[in-house]
């Protein structure tokens, strides 16, 4: 899994976003990894969170209105340079967790897969293992 992939992701339960990602093991990639297109806008490959840097690429109003930063104000804290760092490593294991007020979700990450389940889901399709 690429930290890019917490632009993306958002609870399946309670659709809470961004996750929080605690990395238990990483990889770096050999060979140069080419990047996607970069977004025009942000000037950087991500659209609204940069996980690598922590960087929220978009205010959220009130009312759940976004508002893109400006490109000046992005990069002071992210720019291209750091995509190419950031496409380099491969999240081999982890968690994911999305904290909301009522109550707390938390997916494994294994062998670079997120696995956005619920203990529930889990059980009702893999049964007892």
């Amino acid at each position: 899994m690429k930290h890019r992939l917490m632009d993306l992701l958002a609870c399946p339960v309670d659709k809470e976003w961004p996750l929080k990602l605690e990395i238990i093991e990483v990889e770096r990639e050999s060979e140069e990894v080419p990047l996607p297109l970069e977004n025009t806008l942000t000037k950087v490959i991500c659209n609204y969170y940069c996980n690598y840097k922590q960087f929220t690429l978009v205010n959220i109003g009130e009312d759940g209105s976004e508002e893109l930063k400006s490109a000046d104000e992005i990069d002071k804290v992210v720019n291209l340079n750091d995509c190419k760092d950031c496409f380099q490593i491969e999240i081999k294991s982890g968690k994911l967790q999305c904290i909301n007020k009522e109550e707390t979700h938390l997916y494994n990450i294994k062998d670079s897969i997120p696995i956005m389940l619920t203990p529930e889901q889990i059980e009702k399709i893999y049964g007892n293992r």
